[in-house]
């Protein structure tokens, strides 16, 4: 495979400005090892603050970097520092400065069965658990049931002893009582601290449904017991109910329990539930439904096993979630024919399209998609798959689809952002398979609908190297984009500033910012335009520090003094120091009896010099 050349603008529109800076510094410092291209995997390690190394691994093809992982712990969107520091290195590499090493499956290639054998058996030797591994590979796939509605209990291997209920329990209290009860920000700990609790929640249910009932059954009985003792000003508390509920579908289902069973947990949730409603809160209708349907709805019965039963699907309440749970426990046992059957009879084309294709019907897939996706949201999901199983061309044909696809979401925001992923991830992949014309095409629609920095430059760079695909070349490319900026109104205007900032645009910047800006946003723009806009920056700043101050809470003072210390150093570069010494001796006329401020605007002064 030949595999395109990487450019620093492709790696700036996949990392947030912060995580380009930092990745740029690593690599300059010499922290990434030495890098190792396998087929289409590159792969190396990158020193970071801990003592063991970073692992990145990145999956290249001829549409650029398919998918990058790193080890480290980063998960604020968009690539980490280290991802960004091996490609780099992997930009700037002379050619023998990268290993090449040729594919597993090459390898394996020239084994005879003596020598995989052989090979296995060492592994298996130093690794205990791949014998386990590879027996479950291998096992013959479980028999069909008698009945589709008749599911096991588990995908998994069910466990021998029961879980540790107790030890649940008193772990959630422990979370409770750690907070105050009329602390505001109490519910943050709280929903923090719950997550490890739901994440081996979650692993039950992947492996053994049925331990996770118990689990479910603690949690649900102490939090609604608890919750409503803190502050819940912003719902947030209240809110994760709809995550219970959506878990105790999935173990209902996933169980699929005896009648009696069922009965039972029906009754338990109900008395949650109605105990939560009294708050407002109905996350736990969803569980409940759950209960009522199970695998037993006479359409979902017809449904797996290929049958279609006109007029009998129930379009109420949660019933799309619950199609997506049953598809998911399916899957998990390997009844993938039947998962197919239930999408194509609830009409869930995403999904039914992601099924042929792992069911190797590639060519059904497409064509189900480009008849009858309607979103782009599909599309997108469609085109992911076909890139990961290698099938660049018809992923760009699906791809290329979508654009003209609306969204899924009811709101337009939604189907606006939805379309901009879309856009912005076809960008490289269109390039790498000689369709710069529609690279330049998505990437200024997803610039359009969702404005970022590093998109605008990849643009710049693609318009500059191909200037006869764009009438007027860049120049012209360019004041569309402004042009389109100005008209953007959304509310997210980060993506906008940096724009504007990055092409000196200080007053575009200044109009981005609106009536309430947020405080980032408004401090970047002030630091730009100190020396051309003092007057703005000024009065700016001010009025950000009198919000604090005249609303007297001095927990918020220091953000006070750090626009007041914007305000200072402006007058000083603008020559105007006396009128800063005026603005502060009226300052402390007005608020001379709040003696921490006061004490902060000696600290201000003190430090002046």
């Amino acid at each position: 495979m030949t595999l395109p050349p990487l450019s620093e603008s492709q790696i700036r529109q996949h990392a947030s400005a912060e995580s380009f800076a930092r990745g740029i510094s690593y690599y300059q410092r010499g922290a990434v090892g030495p890098l190792t291209l396998r087929g289409d995997l590159l792969q190396a390690e990158v020193e970071g603050s801990e003592y063991e190394p970073y692992r990145v691994t990145v999956s290249l093809d001829t549409g650029g970097v398919r998918a990058a992982d790193c080890t480290c712990p980063y998960d604020w969107g968009g690539w980490c520092k280290h991802i960004v520091a091996i490609l780099l290195a992997y930009v700037h590499a002379a050619p023998d400065e990268v290993e090449v090493r040729p594919p597993l499956a090459d390898l394996l290639a020239g084994l005879d069965r003596g020598q995989l054998e052989a090979l296995l058996l060492h592994l298996a030797a130093q690794d205990s658990n791949l014998a386990e591994r590879i027996d479950a590979l291998i096992a013959a796939p479980p028999p069909a049931t008698d009945s589709p509605s008749i599911l096991s209990t588990s995908a998994g291997t069910r466990r021998r002893t029961a879980v540790d209920a107790t030890s649940f329990r008193q772990q959630i209290r422990r979370i409770f009582r750690a907070e105050r009860p009329d602390d505001y920000m109490a519910y943050a700990s709280i929903l923090a601290n719950m997550e490890p609790l739901i994440a081996q929640i979650r692993s039950f249910l992947d492996d053994d449904a049925q331990s996770a009932l118990p689990l479910l059954e603690t949690l649900t009985e102490e939090y609604g017991d608890s919750w409503v003792d803190y502050d819940d000003s912003d719902g947030e508390l209240g809110g994760f109910f709809d995550e219970l509920g959506t878990l105790w579908a999935e173990a209902l289902l996933g169980t699929n329990p005896k009648q009696a069973e069922l009965k039972r947990w029906r009754e338990r949730l109900e008395g949650w539930a109605a105990a939560a409603e009294e708050y407002g809160c109905e996350g736990l209708n969803i569980a409940l439904q759950a209960a009522d349907e199970g695998w037993s709805a006479p359409w979902v019965d017809a449904a797996i096993l290929g049958e279609v039963l006109p007029g009998t699907r129930r379009i109420n309440g949660y019933a799309d979630e619950l199609l997506a749970i049953r598809l998911q426990i399916l899957e998990r046992s390997g009844r993938i024919q039947e998962a197919l059957n239930l999408a194509a009879a609830a009409g869930m084309h995403r999904e039914q399209s992601l099924l042929l294709l792992r069911l190797g019907r590639v060519a059904e897939a497409v064509e189900l998609g480009r008849g009858q996706f309607s979103a782009a949201e599909e599309a997108f999901a469609l085109a992911q798959a076909l890139r990961e199983h290698g099938d660049l061309e018809r992923a760009l044909m699906i791809g290329e689809h979508g654009l003209s696809l609306g969204g899924a979401r009811p709101s337009i925001y939604g189907q606006e952002q939805a379309r901009a992923r879309l856009a912005a991830w076809l960008v490289d992949l269109a390039e790498g398979q000689g369709r710069v014309d529609l690279a330049l095409r998505a990437g200024a629609e997803a610039l359009k609908l969702a404005p970022e920095l590093g998109l605008y430059r990849r643009l710049a760079e693609l318009a500059g190297a191909h200037p006869e695909l764009v009438e007027g070349g860049w120049p012209t490319l360019r004041e569309w984009l402004l042009a389109a900026l100005r008209a953007n109104k959304s509310w997210m205007a980060s993506g906008r500033i940096d724009i504007f900032l990055h092409e000196g645009l200080i007053d575009d910047a200044i109009a981005v910012l609106g009536d309430y800006p947020g405080g980032g946003d408004l401090a970047r723009v002030m630091d730009a335009a100190t020396a051309t806009r003092p007057d703005w920056v000024i009065t700016a700043a001010t009025a950000s520090a009198a919000a604090i101050i005249d609303a007297g809470k001095a927990q918020y003072y220091d953000s006070a003094i750090d626009w007041l210390r914007r305000a200072r150093a402006t007058y000083q570069a603008a020559g105007r120091p006396q009128e800063w010494q005026t603005y502060l001796q009226g300052l402390r006329a007005q608020h001379g009896r709040k003696y921490k401020l006061m004490g902060l605007l000696d600290q201000l002064e003190r430090a002046r010099g």
